[in-house]
């Protein structure tokens, strides 16, 4: 097994390489063969005429002369005089590499790569071959690795050729020959010589092609192995809800659940009546109604005897959670109790006596929900709102206060499909991708900077009207490194005056939580009209009487955040608007601010935020644990990876990955990989 050989094996490596390798991530043989470049150069030699104006040409050359050698602060520039198509003479220009003045000698054929300046006549050589004086080596493409001061690419590339040369008959077949004949993909052997030695566009697509579908169904197999085990030994069942809760709960609404919202509820229903514990993530755009969702899963849970337990990250959103549940819940029968830092001691001493004598449904809280003293008699549903806000252990810690809970996750973040299988692939996902009948969409406008003004007047006609107005700026203080960004604190300063006659408020990140909690608390009780602040208001706050949302430099927002800043209007009766001041000059910021103005549809942007960002900068992606892939791109592969979730589950769902023997080496390669690995959380 490759895997388990040590790269000391491979010819050449001696107890230095090894480490300038280990560096480098490159332990084993295998862990060499799966160095992959990271791109390839165009290598074909061409007349110089041919190649001029490409970024970099391949040319074959004789050196003329002698080579010279200057320093300057150990720095050095070799000079060499190259006779080109046997007609062209040029200097050959490398920095830093003073050793290659004794092979640059007067007559040597050598193959050189790099950037030529034609009115210098000069190149600056890039890659040099001393070998045959011909492309063979190359071919159409050479490839180029990830290197280090300590081992080059071209060292590197020698390395890798050894290591095919000696073990390239020895590379384990992991896939089922049913699949490499379902999808036509060729053998593990051929695509990494391939990879390393592409014999042209197609043998590299090919190669590409079977490796990414490879990684990506390991990947998927990884997570249903997952789900696997945590739902193996299932020791209970799935609860009884009464046939008639979802007709009764429905009713009790003052309007109907949208197609999305009944899909969902009848999704987690079905979970609910499971032997083995729900674990669902419902994702939805702003105001798609997930409360009301969490909601139908707290009575659910209730009419099959057991108790719920709904945390948010601030108390302002778990007192708005907690006032709706009332509202909803407390009409069906239900008892809801509010458990959060600002809860009196006597109070909650009898919500937390409650709790554990079975007297209490739902307790809505935030991480005073996760103290040694909040007990539950019979826990069965643990509902995170903004997920993502909270740690692993702390997510835990709740789901620890019962047996086997069932657990429901609320995210306002829409992910990209393909990012949602990546990351939740061993969980279901429920979307909310319809918005309730009637709700108006925000009017949103991009306006240059010197139009504030415009801006401004918007907002005071609706504050005449009775209405608030959030202003948003990306900096907290004023910065001399960025002098000409307004500030969170400046703006406070300016705008009073403009918004003379009104209450102006002041949010940031550096305020304590129990200012932050005061402050907010004015706007929502409408003490308080326009509230300035950075983008510590971007999620979850529900007041319906705020119309407008001003952003200051929004080519400073990534499109996530500008979608839930614009979330916050909208919520009410009125017509509102997001007016996105910028000068934005960059093509990526001018793309963002575009988007939005197009579309409201938070799934449509999150695609086109995964478009123009890609998936490790989207927002809430690196704490969720998005994996990183060696060949795979979840931008440009996502098919691949719903193809490889499909087979995944197939595979799993009808044992054949268990039973068949075609499939026993790769069960045999995940086992290994996940013999120390925990189960997710």
């Amino acid at each position: 097994m490759l895997d388990s050989l040590p790269v000391t094996w491979v010819a050449g490596v001696g107890q230095a390489k090894a480490k300038a390798l280990q560096d480098l991530g490159i332990v084993t043989v295998g862990d060499l063969l799966h160095h992959f470049p990271v791109r390839y150069e165009d290598r074909r030699i061409l007349t110089l005429e041919a190649q001029a104006s490409s970024d970099k040409v391949t040319v074959r050359a004789v050196v003329e002369g002698m080579a010279t050698v200057r320093w300057q602060n150990r720095r050095s520039l070799l000079r060499a005089r190259l006779l080109v198509d046997q007609r062209h003479r040029v200097t050959g220009l490398w920095f830093n590499q003073p050793y290659l003045k004794e092979k640059l000698t007067d007559g040597r054929v050598v193959i050189v790569s790099g950037k030529f300046d034609p009115a210098r006549r000069t190149l600056v050589v890039s890659h040099t071959d001393f070998g045959s004086g011909d492309s063979g080596r190359y071919g159409r493409w050479a490839p180029v690795y990830r290197a280090s001061q300590a081992i080059s690419s071209a060292q590197l590339q020698t390395l890798i050729e050894r290591a095919l040369e000696q073990y390239g008959n020895q590379v384990e077949e992991l896939l089922p020959q049913a699949l490499t004949q379902r999808y036509r993909l060729c053998t593990h052997a051929k695509a990494l010589r391939w990879m390393h030695r592409p014999d042209g566009e197609e043998a590299l697509k090919q190669a590409r092609r079977r490796l990414v579908f490879e990684e990506f169904l390991c990947f998927q197999l990884q997570l249903q192995w997952t789900r696997h085990r945590r739902e193996g030994n299932l020791d209970g069942t799935g609860r009884e809800v009464p046939e008639d809760a979802f007709r009764i709960f429905e009713d009790s609404l003052p309007h109907p659940l949208t197609g999305a919202q009944r899909r969902v509820c009848l999704q987690i229903l079905d979970r609910l009546q499971r032997p083995a514990p729900m674990r669902l993530l419902v994702q939805g755009d702003v105001g798609s109604g997930k409360t009301w969702v969490a909601l139908w899963a707290v009575y659910a849970m209730a009419r099959a005897g057991g108790q719920s337990a709904l945390m948010a990250p601030t108390e302002i959103l778990a007192e708005q959670h907690f006032r709706e549940a009332v509202a909803r819940l407390e009409p069906l029968g239900l008892r809801v109790g509010l458990v959060t830092g600002s809860t009196p001691g006597k109070v909650r001493q009898e919500r937390v006596a409650q709790l554990a004598r079975g007297e209490m449904d739902l307790v809505v809280g935030t991480h005073a929900l996760l103290t040694e003293d909040v007990q539950f008699r019979d826990l069965g549903l643990v509902i995170t709102d903004e997920q993502h806000r909270f740690g692993v252990q702390q997510r835990a810690g709740l789901r620890q206060k019962g047996g086997r809970p069932d657990v429901l996750f609320l995210s306002a973040t829409p992910i990209p499909r393909t990012l949602a299988m990546a990351i939740y692939g061993d969980i279901d996902v429920g979307v909310l991708d319809e918005l309730p009948a009637g709700r108006k969409p925000v009017v949103t406008r991009w306006l240059p900077l010197a139009q504030e003004d415009r801006a401004i007047r918007l907002v005071r006609r609706e504050l005449a009207a009775g209405r608030r107005a959030y202003v948003v700026a990306p900096l907290v203080e004023d910065s001399e490194q960025l002098a000409d960004v307004a500030s969170a604190t400046q703006l406070a300063s300016r705008l009073s005056e403009a918004f003379a006659g009104y209450s102006v408020g002041l949010l940031h990140g550096r305020m304590s939580s129990r200012d932050k909690d005061e402050v907010m608390r004015a706007f929502v009780e409408g003490r308080m009209q326009v509230l300035i602040s950075t983008t510590v208001i971007e999620v979850g706050i529900h007041v319906p009487e705020a119309t407008v949302m001003m952003v200051y430099h929004a080519e400073r927002f990534g499109l996530a955040q500008l979608h839930q800043l614009r979330g916050r209007v909208g919520r009410g009766r009125w017509q509102s608007y997001c007016i996105l001041l910028s000068d934005a000059e960059g093509e990526m910021a001018r793309r963002r601010l575009e988007t939005l103005v197009e579309t409201q549809d938070g799934f449509v942007i999150a695609e086109r935020d995964l478009e123009l960002r890609g998936p490790g900068e989207l927002f809430g992606v690196r704490q969720s644990g998005l994996p990183e892939f060696m060949v795979g791109d979840l931008t440009r592969d996502f098919r691949v990876m719903e193809v490889a979730r499909d087979e995944a589950v197939r595979a799993m769902e009808s044992g054949d990955f268990w039973l068949l023997p075609s499939w026993r080496p790769l069960r045999e390669h995940l086992q290994r990989q996940m013999q120390s690995a925990p189960v997710r959380d």
